[in-house]
């Protein structure tokens, strides 16, 4: 009997040991799972900048990835329908505005039925309109309109091109974008706020330091007048009040021969030093311009998307800070 006794304890010993060890492997497998889950959480979002944010918020608790792949132009790319329906299987989309991107725009009404979607750029009282379209037909503008801080046309119109859409240039309206990211991510994945917290945090503050750095860029110029690859900048411009013209248009349209003849009147009379040449704007003309007023080019990255030269460690902050050089330089050199 004293055997029996003990063999039937020692049998639910093993057995209560076998529940406690399958207890523990459901409870990793459960963590693994979760863990697995915010693995799999994946974001697209569009320009670089966005993608910058979005990454430096997250850190490692996701997946994010632009849409824009290296060395292309947001103002002539066209992604596929199979890229358009990959997206589809991301949990959310980050773009500036439709209104700022109507590549977005097409992307967001056919994805938005199937994933969150983020307008990160919403403030439309910021938006700066095109006025300053290249005439094909070799007429003249007039180039009299308003150019103090702050008065713009927000007749918010719906074709391409009718806004500038490089808003992340400025700094401070890319806190505005980087806050309404943070709370997205949250709100998307709200056990790693404190995270998003900090990290926004942190982001915040290298963007107020960036701001400092072009108040500083731009004060006591000695030129009024920046000429750049294409009309990428008209948010600094107004913002430090300096005139900027491009050798191409907004949405890359070129010139009319009369147009061209005077920026080149224009650059030699002024002696004028520099060009501001950007990573992934058509140089033919630019190069043409250079050519016959022997100017240097300066580098300026709009951003839009990385090129195969940019450095794989390349931040938003590491571009803007080599940008704030080349704009100081070509501002008072």
């Amino acid at each position: 009997m004293k055997l029996r006794a003990l063999l039937i304890s020692l049998i639910a010993v093993i057995m209560l040991a076998g529940c406690s060890s399958d207890s523990n492997d459901n409870e990793t497998a459960s963590n693994e799972d979760n863990n697995g889950e915010k693995q799999d959480l994946k974001v697209y979002t569009t320009v670089f900048p966005l993608y910058s944010m979005t990454k430096e918020i997250a850190g490692d608790t996701l997946e994010v990835e632009s849409v824009y792949p290296k060395n292309v132009n947001m103002h002539n790319y066209e992604p596929s329908q199979k890229d358009i329906l990959s997206y589809a299987k991301g949990d959310l989309f980050i773009y500036t505005n439709h209104e700022l991107d109507p590549v977005a725009k097409k992307i967001d009404e056919t994805i938005g039925n199937d994933v969150e979607v983020l307008e990160a750029f919403d403030n439309k009282d910021e938006f700066i309109k095109d006025e300053h379209d290249h005439d094909h037909e070799g007429e003249d503008h007039d180039h009299d309109a308003d150019h103090e801080h702050g008065e713009h046309d927000h007749d918010h119109d719906h074709h391409h091109g009718e806004f500038d859409p490089h808003v992340w240039l400025d700094p401070e309206l890319s806190i505005q974008m980087a806050e309404n990211i943070k709370n997205k991510l949250v709100e998307l994945n709200p056990d790693e706020k404190e995270t998003y917290e900090a990290n926004y945090e942190i982001l915040k503050a290298d963007l107020e330091d960036l701001s400092k750095e072009l108040d500083e860029a731009t004060k006591d110029n000695s030129r009024d007048t920046v000429y750049i690859s294409h009309e990428s900048i008209g948010y600094l411009s107004d913002k430090y009040d300096f005139e900027q013209v491009g050798i191409n248009g907004l949405n890359d349209d070129e010139p009319s021969q009369k147009e061209l003849t005077k920026m080149i009147s224009d650059i030699k009379e002024t002696k004028t030093p520099y060009i501001l040449k950007e990573q992934n704007v058509s140089s033919r003309l630019t190069d043409m311009v250079a050519k016959e007023t022997d100017v240097e080019f300066l580098s300026f990255h709009n951003l839009e998307a990385l090129t195969d030269n940019d450095p794989e460690d390349a931040t938003y902050q590491s571009l803007m800070r080599e940008n704030i050089k080349s704009l100081e330089k070509a501002l008072h050199d």
